[in-house]
Parts: C-alpha cells; sequence; structure tokens
C-alpha cells in the first residue's frame, strides 16, 4: 500500500520533472519564436510581466512581512543587489543564445552548472570535496579545455556555467526565502528595465513595434513562461532530498541539447560531442557518488 510518504516523493518527482523539462524545452521553444525581438527587450519584458506574478505569491505565502523587512535591512538588501544582478546576467545569456541560434552553447554551461558550483563550495566556502568529486570536476575540466584549445570557449556556455553557481552562492548569504528573495529582485530590476522598454519603444526597437502579430501575443507571458517551472521547483524542492532534485537538474540541459539539434537544426562539430562525452563521464561519476552517498546517510539514519 502506498504510504503518503512515498506519494509526496512521487508528487515531487513529477513536479521537478515537469520543472526541468519546461526549461529544456518550452522556455527554449518559446524564445524561439520571439526571434527577431531584441534580447534587451526580451529580458525587460521577463522581468516587468514576471513582478506582479511573484508579488501574488508573496501575498498568498503570507510572506508580506518578511517582505518589507528584507527592504529595510540593508545586509539582506546588498546580497539581492548582487544576485539581482547575476539573475539578469543568466537571463539575458540564455535569451541571446536562443536569438542567435546557440541554445547548444548554453546547454553546455547548464550541464557545468552542478560542477562549478561544487568546486565554488571548495574554493569559496572551502567545503571539503571527495575525491571523486574532484575527479568528476577534473574530468569536464578535460573537456572544456578540448573545446578551448580546438575552437574557444564561447562565452554563452562560460557566462551561464559561472552565472548561476554564483547566485546560488550569493543567494546563501542572505536569509530570506526563496519567494521573497526573487520578489525584491524583480523590484530592484523592474526601473531599468521599464527605461530600456521606454527606450526601445523611442528608437522603434520595441517588441511590439519591430514583432509580428503572434509575437507581440507572446511577449505579455514572459513571467507565466518564467514563473511556472520555478513554483514546480520550488515545490519539489520541498518534497525531495536534495540529492534528488539535483540528479534530475540535468534534465533541463539535455531537453536544451535534444531541442536545439533535432527541432532547430543547429550543427555540432565533432570537438563538441568530445567535449559533451567529458562533460556526460563527469555528471555520471558526480551523480553516482551523491547517490551513494545519500544511501549510505540513509541508512545510518
Amino acid at each position: 500500500m502506498e504510504t503518503s510518504a512515498t506519494r509526496s516523493r512521487t508528487v515531487g518527482v513529477l513536479q521537478a520533472v515537469g520543472a526541468y523539462g519546461w526549461w529544456g524545452f518550452v522556455t527554449a521553444i518559446f524564445y524561439d519564436d520571439l526571434i527577431g525581438i531584441d534580447a534587451i527587450d526580451l529580458v525587460a519584458w521577463r522581468v516587468i510581466t514576471a513582478m506582479p506574478l511573484v508579488l501574488l505569491l508573496v501575498v498568498i505565502n503570507r510572506s508580506w512581512s518578511e517582505f518589507v523587512e528584507t527592504l529595510r535591512d540593508w545586509n539582506r538588501m546588498r546580497w539581492l543587489v548582487l544576485s539581482a544582478g547575476l539573475i539578469l546576467i543568466n537571463w539575458f545569456a540564455f535569451i541571446w543564445a536562443v536569438n542567435t541560434e546557440r541554445l547548444v552553447h548554453a546547454s553546455l554551461g547548464y550541464y557545468l552548472n552542478p560542477l562549478v558550483a561544487v568546486a565554488l563550495s571548495a574554493l569559496v566556502l572551502k567545503e571539503r570535496l571527495h575525491p571523486v568529486q574532484w575527479l568528476s570536476v577534473g574530468t569536464a575540466t578535460i573537456g572544456v579545455t578540448i573545446l578551448s584549445c580546438m575552437i574557444g570557449l564561447p562565452w554563452i556556455s562560460v557566462v551561464l556555467a559561472c552565472s548561476f553557481p554564483l547566485y546560488g552562492l550569493i543567494r546563501k548569504q542572505c536569509p530570506s526565502s526563496a519567494t521573497v528573495g526573487l520578489a525584491v529582485e524583480m523590484i530592484l530590476l523592474l526601473p531599468l528595465m521599464i527605461v530600456l522598454t521606454i527606450w526601445h519603444a523611442n528608437v522603434g526597437r520595441s517588441g511590439f513595434q519591430t514583432g509580428t502579430g503572434v509575437q507581440m501575443m507572446l511577449l505579455p507571458l514572459s513571467g507565466v513562461v518564467t514563473m511556472v517551472p520555478l513554483l514546480g521547483f520550488a515545490a519539489a524542492a520541498r518534497r525531495l532530498r536534495l540529492s534528488t532534485v539535483g540528479m534530475l537538474q540535468y534534465i533541463a540541459p539535455t531537453g536544451q541539447l535534444l531541442t536545439a539539434v533535432v527541432f532547430f537544426g543547429e550543427s555540432m562539430e565533432r570537438v563538441w560531442w568530445i567535449t559533451f562525452a567529458f562533460v556526460w563521464i563527469a555528471i555520471l561519476l558526480f551523480s553516482c557518488d551523491s547517490f551513494l552517498r545519500s544511501r549510505i546517510r540513509n541508512r545510518a539514519d
């Protein structure tokens, strides 16, 4: 008979798969349909349309007092200013990758995310890494080095590989909840995004001026496309172990890679396949090590 804990884990896995699948397929296809609109304009509308949705979440979660307290706390705000800048860079790099048909480059960056995060935890937080973790980081580094020597490492891959782990590292320093932190980040970015939108309109580069009829209908949906996977991820994170969430996260870059090659027809030179092979081996080592250590800890408990 299925227990409530088992049902909760099953729901959590479905939520995580849905969130990562959304990031891997839906988000990529959504922004591909907006090709031709300036990437800066797309990021601006992503922030502007996500703002009311994230504030609604603050109200629903009854986190308004925490939200106000965060705005008044300079110690929290200084971290959130930095994290807002990093999430802005991350979003711009991804949208630029889709708009310029470089989704393969974005996929590599997201595959490297957890490995960069592990390296940062060792270098910055002085956390001890297990030998297998060092081996996985080293294996991925070999693959990236081969790519760099052969054709150069794309800046999109570097930015996406580094920006989100740095974002996570900075958010770790801020005690505010995920929803409140995101709401404050959107508020911090909102004035700049409004200015950019007005400027684009004045010079005739707004998405509502250059886009097709379908694109003009899609633009206001940017906030929904942004928030749906975030909600699914947040819900899954509450139900699942961190190690489970960590292993499921590779659905997103895998989806991006499949979307890029199968649906968008992006070509991959042989060196790219070699690099991905090293990265996939590194991920396999990292995931197996995390899974086995999680099983050992559970038995000990």
